[in-house]
């Protein structure tokens, strides 16, 4: 809107005056006839135009008002005669800007063409990183991390007192030589080894079966070998002489340590060595462990006689593996495979050398005679939990925290007469991992999103309506999921934390979580029972053994058409 001098009254009608100029600056330029075009509204022209249309607009309202003023001059209706155009240093018309503000309004103008056409030619911003990649890197980082190499546990020893290395030669020297007069089990009135092998330390149990009054013992450890200054742990620790290739249970001067070694061979690296400047692989550290420790043991019943009624010789030996391992074909083989070249070496234990270890893992069948058994730990763990009063029927999920490997299984215990294993995981998220993988700068956020992912897949297996879902989802189930934990790495912060999540309504639920333990009194000196659950539950016959399916031999159900959506994890939402 113009004012009474030829001004204008707001800059927005000036603005609307520089569009409509300059959109028709290219054809004054070249000369030709600017197009007819219909008349539209002004705020949808000036949407069109740009500054070449605003300085023609000016320039044939300039010869308007010119021409105007001669007319009213002389008073002849006669055509003035335009001066000469002022052209521009490039060759274009001058624009005249003599409205206030015009210059203004202008270099606005200009300058917001300028932004517009800066953002249409800079690249595209990159899209923010996904959370759950980065999670999901650093979880392939811990398992690559804890697999590969062999972590310290925990600080170990350098020396023993002469009393203790004499009292553990004695016993390797008479439990392998009984071992070589008898090798095959007493089937009438033997006893039952419990060999929970950890990748922390190692629980040794024995039991008399069929007999009244006491009848459980464990291992008592010598103090310098202990874990965690627990009276019936000894530390997963072997020593090896680079000299002469012997190996010890205790460390002896220019012995190296070798330690860590069960969590390669869960990792899938037995065949990798444990240590780079030294020649025994993890296998072979495994297999030389567990010949000596048996031989030991075998030595330490023989002179102690723990049971107030017990046989001479075992009826069975029954050694833990974990749940998902049993359920691999390859793990299982290979776990087989070392326990068979262990028990062939147990009669050799008094001076075993790599070269012996060597020989007897290559030619060994992989076989396991009589009296030899991998027991499921979660077979092993179960047995001890039903053997309460407090136990009860249903669905159940079991945790077990330890120094590498953080197992989750969810099962079904009907009746105490059968267990059936819907679901099962073990992944390298133990104590032990974590503190590995602190040391590598992979955060605690990280670490437990793996722990919940690997929580999450084996819960959410078992709540699909073809596997557990009218026992295990919350919202089919008629009753609340019993959680029991096992395994000293539940002590960690974030995996006490992470169980704690998991025993909420709208997950698990909100019954007490159970954390089982042998009777009291087979326990002694300064311990915590329930580290000893499994070693306690591997002393069972196999006819006391509860029925354990395993995951691949449970079938899938037909789910009945009332069944709810599947459960939804973490991940999915």
């Amino acid at each position: 809107m113009r004012g009474k001098k030829g001004g204008f009254q707001s800059l927005s009608d000036a603005a609307d005056m520089l569009k409509r100029a300059f959109a028709g600056q290219g054809s004054a330029a070249t000369g030709s006839k600017p197009a007819t075009k219909p008349d539209v509204p002004r705020a949808a022209e000036s949407s069109r135009k740009g500054f070449a249309d605003v300085e023609q607009d000016m320039r044939r309202k300039a010869k308007t008002k010119k021409r105007k003023q001669r007319k009213q001059q002389s008073g002849q209706n006669k055509r003035p005669t335009t001066s000469k155009k002022k052209r521009g240093k490039a060759g274009g018309f001058k624009t005249i800007l003599k409205f206030p503000g015009a210059k203004a309004a202008l270099r606005k103008l200009q300058e917001e063409e300028q932004r517009a056409q800066d953002d249409a030619a800079a690249p595209a911003p990159e899209p923010a990183p996904d959370p759950n990649t980065a999670h999901k890197d650093a979880f392939h980082r811990i398992r690559a991390i804890v697999g590969s190499r062999s972590p310290s546990i925990e600080p170990r020893p350098t020396i023993v007192s002469a009393q203790t290395a004499k009292q553990i030669e004695e016993h390797i020297a008479r439990g392998a030589a009984d071992f070589a007069a008898h090798p095959e089990p007493d089937l009438d009135n033997g006893f039952i080894i419990g060999f929970d092998f950890g990748t922390s330390s190692l629980k040794l149990a024995v039991r008399q079966p069929y007999k009244v009054g006491p009848s459980i013992a464990f291992l008592s450890v010598p103090y310098e070998l202990r874990s965690g200054s627990h009276s019936h742990l000894w530390q997963t620790a072997l020593w090896f002489d680079p000299e002469n290739e012997a190996f010890s249970l205790f460390p002896q001067p220019g012995m190296a340590v070798l330690e860590g070694f069960k969590t390669g061979i869960i990792g899938g690296h037995g065949g990798e060595r444990v240590h780079t400047d030294l020649p025994v692989t993890r296998a072979e550290a495994a297999i030389a462990y567990i010949a000596l420790q048996m031989a030991h043991f075998l030595g330490w019943y023989a002179e102690t006689r723990p049971l107030t009624s017990g046989g001479e010789r075992f009826l069975s030996i029954n050694v833990g593996i974990p749940v998902a391992a049993h359920d691999d074909e390859k793990a299982f083989k290979s776990f087989r495979h070392i326990v068979s070249a262990a028990r062939e070496l147990v009669p050799f234990a008094e001076k075993l050398t790599l070269s012996d270890v060597r020989k007897t893992h290559q030619s060994s069948s992989g076989s396991l005679p009589e009296g030899w058994y991998l027991i499921p730990e979660l077979t092993a763990a179960i047995a001890g939990y039903t053997s309460e009063p407090t136990s009860l029927d249903g669905a159940h999920v079991l945790i077990d925290v330890g120094a590498s490997t953080l197992d989750i299984v969810a099962f079904n215990h009907v009746r105490r007469e059968r267990n059936a294993v819907i679901s099962a995981g073990v992944e390298l998220l133990g104590a032990a991992a974590l503190e590995a993988a602190r040391a590598d700068n992979i955060s605690d956020e990280s670490f437990c999103w793996a722990c919940d992912r690997q929580f999450h897949s084996v819960f959410g297996e078992a709540c699909r309506p073809s596997r557990g879902s009218t026992g295990f989802h919350p919202d089919l189930r008629s009753r609340d999921v019993q959680l029991i934990t096992t395994g000293g790495g539940c002590e960690s912060s974030l995996h006490s934390a992470f169980i704690e999540h998991k025993n909420v309504p709208k997950i698990l639920g909100s019954l007490l979580v159970m954390r089982p333990e042998p009777p009291a009194s087979s326990v002694t000196g300064v311990s915590d029972p329930s580290r000893l659950l499994l070693a306690y539950g591997l002393t069972r016959d196999i006819p006391e053994l509860l029925d354990l399916k395993l995951p691949s031999q449970v079938q899938d159900i037909t789910p009945q058409k009332a069944v709810l959506g599947t459960y939804v994890s973490k991940d999915d939402v």
